[in-house]
């Protein structure tokens, strides 16, 4: 009973997952993990790497992931050829096409894809046009879609090992108005605060799975959403505490004690890209909590024609900004 509370309030529900023990060797597969040189999206890359899969960090500084890959070199020297920086922007588009190009170019399989990168609690601001938080969504949208061919391909020769692509939400959607996708005005609207504008990206994130896995019913890619916990890394302490210098420091001091490690943080969205069990159970379009369990989504997260209003709103948005 504790631990089905403490999940849907957003800390971990004390459910085992072993990740050394339980993922299967990943040797010969190909992964990408956006935002992978930090928090959580390093933890993900970390594991998957070390289960011998390729991993291609996506992210928009060249300098923090080169010394992500420089870290994750000293701990097994000689694998790090299976690391590859990959440039990526949310929020520009030009970079996610090139992204997605050189994934192409480079590799004649992708298994797993990890969208992990996103920006938490920010100033209203547009970016390119957008709402700045909206990119958590929109920057997905743009590098996924080119993909497909890719994944769609690595998926009918993977046998039953089924491609994975991870959306990482939050809870925080449940702070979302209610939806509306008709318009590029309607979701940059100004809202009552950067939450609510937090949470419509994050219930962006689990409706583009729910649309994503409905138009790929018929491969063996399973497409799932998550919550990863409110986890003590600098995502979280950053907004909370900005400009406050005493804050900083308390935040610092005392939040290991009371939030999710980074570590188990990490544990469900690794869980939805390589745990054999998400085949088992045949699991696609859900969405889960700490640690890997499947939850319900606000009322909002559960409605489709939302989700398909998202899907032509984002292909419309990307289109438009790309002449």
């Amino acid at each position: 009973m504790l631990g089905a509370l403490a999940s849907k309030v957003g800390f971990s529900n004390g459910r085992a997952f072993d990740v050394d023990k339980e993922l299967p060797d990943l040797t010969g597969k190909v992964a990408v993990v956006t935002g992978g040189n930090d928090g959580i999206g390093f933890i993900t890359v970390r594991a998957l790497w070390r289960k011998g899969c390729k991993v291609y960090l996506a992210c928009r500084s060249e300098e923090k992931a080169r010394n992500a890959i420089a870290r994750l070199a000293k701990e097994e020297p000689g694998k790090e050829d299976q690391l590859v920086f990959l440039p990526f922007d949310l929020t520009e588009l030009p970079s996610a096409k090139k992204a997605a190009e050189t994934l192409q170019q480079q590799e004649t399989r992708l298994d797993i894809v990890v969208c992990n990168a996103g920006i938490m609690a920010w100033p209203y601001e547009l970016k390119n046009g957008v709402e700045v938080q909206f990119w958590n969504h929109l920057g997905h949208h743009a590098l996924i879609q080119p993909l497909l061919p890719l994944l769609k391909k690595t998926a009918k020769a993977s046998g039953p090992t089924s491609v994975r692509i991870v959306s990482v939400s939050s809870t925080a959607h449940t702070f979302s108005p209610k939806p509306d996708f008709s318009s590029l005005e309607a979701v940059n609207r100004k809202m009552a605060s950067t939450w609510a504008r937090y949470g419509q990206s994050k219930l962006a994130n689990i409706l583009f799975a729910v649309a994503l896995q409905d138009r790929l019913k018929d491969e063996n890619i399973r497409v799932n959403a998550l919550h990863p916990g409110v986890i003590n890394t600098s995502l979280m302490r950053g907004p909370l505490t900005a400009g406050l210098p005493l804050a900083q420091k308390i935040a610092n001091a005392t939040q290991r004690y009371f939030l999710m490690s980074p570590e188990d943080g990490a544990k469900t969205q690794i869980y939805l890209a390589a745990s054999p069990e998400v085949d088992e159970k045949d699991y696609r379009g859900l969405y889960f909590v700490p640690i890997a369990t499947p939850a319900k989504t606000s009322a909002y997260g559960q409605d489709k024609e939302a989700a398909e209003q998202l899907w032509q709103l984002s292909e419309n948005i990307i289109k438009q900004l790309s002449t």
